[in-house]
């Protein structure tokens, strides 16, 4: 990701599809994809950042019960997954709303256990 060209997009997730949570604000590159730690039935999505959008997207359901999942915000598409080593680089929002980028992920052969590095990195203005 290169500084100056981010998008921020506002992430909320939901039990039902009724009562929305925040989750958080996703930085990413345009075109490029999220993997999010989200077990959670619905997730919507607005982009903040560089144009504000007032309208979400349509919720987006889970396929099914893995506690990770990667969305194209541009697309409005979700997939949930175990990341591979094709998803290393992508940017991936915490709950509490933190945004690292993804160095490995390794999990169980059944799904019982995982453990992911991530880095984060930080800049100031002026």
């Amino acid at each position: 990701m290169s500084l100056g060209n981010e998008e921020c997009w506002a992430v909320e997730t939901s039990r039902d599809g009724s009562q929305w949570r925040w989750l958080g604000k996703a930085w990413k590159s345009p075109n490029e994809s999220v993997l999010m730690h989200v077990s959670v039935r619905f997730i919507r999505f607005r982009q903040l950042v560089p144009t504000e959008s007032k309208a979400w997207s349509e919720p987006l359901e889970t396929e099914g019960r893995l506690p990770m999942t990667m969305v194209r915000m541009e697309d409005e598409q979700r997939e949930d997954l175990w990341p591979g080593d094709e998803h290393v680089g992508l940017p991936m929002l915490l709950p509490g709303g933190e945004t690292g980028r993804l160095l490995g992920f390794e999990y169980a052969p059944d799904g019982s256990s995982w453990r992911y590095t991530l880095e984060f990195r930080g800049a100031r203005e002026g």
